[in-house]
């Protein structure tokens, strides 16, 4: 039986068709990596959003505008960018998140209840403290909403994203590991796929040898695409190696 391959698949398998039999395609970040697979849902380097805080009692949210965070908490007195506006930029959604809720416009999706694609032992259904993100960034397109939220870390804990998407009315969390909302691909009948990642080598995280990344549909359960990715330095997970299985 002839095997055809996922659309969004063309580009890297076309460059990986060229070099399987001698060396695989290199790679030194994550986006580059995911953006060369191609049919990805969210083009472009996303929008930072800001949080802007009460003064007392300190509530914190992370908003594309000020309006959003007036909508959220009824307060004078705020502290946060002194050039945050009080609508969006044009083409940018009216997006707010206060660690238990994406809130798009006026509609609420509960974090509670999101559909969580994330490993077992990540619980993407827990409240996140808004002061304990770094960096929030938005992905959109259409009524898509996508969320790379980043949270105050260190050692190895750069290597993980809490990924939120809002997609077909539905909100899900995406497994953290080296996740982003640029790996979010297209697929049929207007859905999504999206890299569930493990470590391979024994070693695991302590000694990765490589990563590999199973794309999967948005049922959690039916795998599109297999990449296996070589990490020539385990000390940096971030160079690495890849080819199509």
């Amino acid at each position: 039986m002839k095997r055809i391959l996922p659309a969004g698949s063309a580009l890297l398998s076309l460059l990986l068709s060229t070099t399987t039999q001698a060396a695989p395609a290199s790679f030194t970040n994550y986006g580059d990596f995911y953006r060369s697979l191609g049919g990805s849902l969210f083009q472009g380097p996303g929008t930072d959003m800001a949080m802007p805080c009460t003064a007392s009692p300190r509530n914190c949210v992370w908003v594309t505008s000020m309006g959003q965070a007036l909508r959220r908490f009824d307060q004078t007195l705020w502290s946060g960018p002194g050039d945050l506006a009080m609508t969006a930029p044009a083409g940018v959604p009216e997006v707010a998140f206060d660690g238990e809720a994406l809130v798009v416009g006026t509609q609420r999706w509960p974090l509670s209840r999101a559909i969580n694609l994330a490993p077992a032992p990540w619980n993407g259904n827990a409240p996140i403290a808004p002061e304990n993100v770094a960096v929030m960034t938005l992905w959109h397109r259409g009524s898509s909403v996508c969320l790379d939220i980043r949270q105050v870390s260190s050692g190895k804990g750069d290597r993980y994203t809490t990924v939120v998407l809002l997609h077909g009315q539905r909100l899900y969390v995406l497994p953290p590991l080296f996740g982003t909302c640029a790996a979010v691909r297209e697929a049929p009948h207007q859905g999504f796929s999206y890299p569930s990642n493990r470590y391979l080598g024994a070693g695991m995280e302590t000694d990765p040898e490589g990563l590999q990344v199973d794309y999967l549909l948005s049922d959690g359960m039916t795998r599109i695409a297999r990449y296996r990715l070589r990490f020539p330095d385990h000390d940096n997970p971030f160079v690495f190696e890849a080819v199509r299985e």
